[in-house]
């Protein structure tokens, strides 16, 4: 089949960039010709744009310190979108220009990261596919989309729900997002894996650049708006006699002796993680990677989950729960020594193999349904 996929890939966010090179992958892999639409709104470019606002004194000489980095990587992921996904040739900056490209695919498949949620910033109404007329013969498919919350008010769920309605298969990432699509019977709507845990470990191993790092280190890798307490760092070192890697930029890290990767390629993101001794993170995508390669790990998450604000912990919680692995996810204290280093992937590897096979399953059906 002829398919076009419609996600966040032009995002500068390794977690985004690598899902949108997963699923293109899996479904050239099941014998399909696969384009990612290029869909690159305006207020998305702006969000990773390589100027920053100005700050005080100590912000102004960190981002001076910082300038080389943010170029290099800001060029990696900008080769990463334009030469190794498959994205088509036209761009597009919204909805209505993507009306008028037509329907020119056997199959539209929208999906993962948050593109359902109308409230991010670079959200269109394409990301529900409502560029197609409404005589396209196309399949409408969505797999593994994330609404990155789950309440909206009233008129947003409603729409939501609407333009939801309009598709022929539907599977989301949470079990939280079955509650958002509440005009829609359960039955009908699945619950599937990241495409990043859909596309096979072996694969990854290919796509890994190895990075240059000579002795046993710690990864560390952080996003600002999830929760969880980032001042374990210096305590986890010393317990497990690690060096530490940072692929985050914060101001509070700068005097501190750890390896900084700030400009990391997707190739090298992926390489750090296949090659860590230990991962410590609040990321979705950090935790996915770390149970890929079968790494010691853990997720932090909010400490109070009724109350936390605007709460995204569900992603991960769902996974780790899903394979076993809930016991990784750290609140307030952490474990010591032996339960930080030993995990035990037996049960949790069979366990996202048959995620994984579910997964494959629902998009193999819903392509040939």
């Amino acid at each position: 089949m002829k398919i076009a996929t419609l996600t966040f890939h032009a995002s500068h966010n390794y977690g985004s960039v690598l899902q949108a090179y997963a699923l293109a992958k899996q479904l050239e892999l099941m014998g399909n010709e696969v384009n990612i639409l290029n869909l690159r709104p305006e207020t998305q470019k702006q969000m990773y744009t390589l100027k920053k606002p100005a700050g005080d004194i100590m912000h102004k000489c960190f981002d001076i310190l910082m300038s080389g980095k943010r170029k290099k990587r800001y060029s990696e992921f900008e080769r990463f979108i334009a030469s190794v996904l498959p994205v088509t040739d036209e761009e597009f900056q919204t909805t209505e220009q993507l009306k008028k490209h037509g329907n020119a695919y056997d199959a539209y498949i929208c999906g993962s990261d948050q593109i359902w949620n109308p409230v991010c910033p670079d959200f269109e109404p394409a990301y529900y596919l409502q560029f197609l007329s409404d005589t396209a013969r196309a399949k409408k498919i969505a797999y593994a989309p994330s609404f990155g919350k789950h309440e909206f008010d009233e008129a947003t769920t409603k729409q939501i729900n609407a333009w939801a309605k309009d598709f022929d298969s539907i599977s989301v990432r949470e079990l939280k997002g079955k509650a958002v699509l509440n005009e829609i019977a359960p039955e009908k709507i699945s619950v599937v894996c990241d495409p990043v845990v859909l596309l096979d470990k072996m694969y990854w191993d290919e796509f890994a650049a190895e990075p240059n790092i000579k002795e046993p280190y710690m990864l560390v890798y952080f996003l600002e708006n999830n929760h969880g307490r980032k001042d374990f760092i210096d305590e986890l070192s010393k317990t497990l006699g690690l060096k530490v890697v940072v692929l985050t930029e914060y101001l509070r890290d700068m005097a501190k002796p750890y390896i900084k990767k700030y400009d990391a390629s997707p190739e090298e993101f992926v390489g750090l993680f296949q090659n860590a001794s230990f991962v410590y993170t609040n990321s979705f995508h950090g935790t996915a990677f770390a149970t890929i390669f079968n790494k010691p790990f853990i997720t932090v998450i909010a400490p109070d989950q009724k109350n936390a604000a605007n709460n995204n912990d569900s992603r991960k919680i769902d996974y780790l729960t899903k394979i076993g692995l809930e016991s990784r996810l750290v609140q307030n204290d952490l474990p010591d020594k032996d339960m930080l280093m030993h995990v035990d992937y037996g049960a949790a590897n069979e366990k996202m193999q048959e995620f994984r096979e579910f997964s494959y399953r629902y998009l193999k059906n819903a392509l040939e349904g």
